[in-house]
């Protein structure tokens, strides 16, 4: 992981774990900018501005710790075996579903699927809501679950 730091702000970035959906630079472009060394400019933005961007990467790339606190950003979910993963999303926030069933931070994306020619499934909801995502990775609707897992 690389780290950046602001006064109250310790950045991550974990580039394995990048699904390129380019949500950090087209929404903030004054703090990620890949043509730029380094590519994350702390003092391009406030850093409640910094930490509501990254809160938006779908695949949990970013990160970011505020000064004695836990991590801001953490998507991990518990789930046991294949029943579906019972999530509250946000409205109009980009998620990364784990298609290929190899993610350490399911049902979200991770990296893990990359050369094995699985995609994750970006989406987003129009209005907050809670929803039942697939972790059987056979349901004929991803992201969310229709009920296969139980017949296999």
């Amino acid at each position: 992981m690389k780290k950046y730091r602001t006064e109250n702000l310790t950045i991550g970035w974990e580039p394995d774990k990048c699904i390129h959906s380019a949500v950090c630079i087209s929404q903030l472009a004054s703090v990620f900018d890949i043509n730029k060394r380094p590519w994350i400019n702390v003092d391009g933005a406030s850093e409640e501005e910094i930490a509501k961007q990254i809160d938006r990467c779908p695949s949990g790339a970013l990160s970011y710790q505020k000064r004695n606190e836990a991590t801001q950003n953490e998507k991990k979910v518990a789930v046991a075996g294949t029943s579906p993963a019972l999530v509250e999303l946000e409205s109009d926030k980009k998620q990364a579903w784990c298609a290929c069933g190899s993610s350490g931070n399911q049902p979200w994306c991770d990296g893990s699927h990359k050369g094995s020619g699985v995609t994750p499934v970006v989406f987003s909801v129009d209005e907050k809501k809670k929803v039942a995502l697939c972790m059987c990775k056979h349901t004929s609707n991803p992201p969310y679950c229709d009920g296969t897992h139980a017949k296999i």
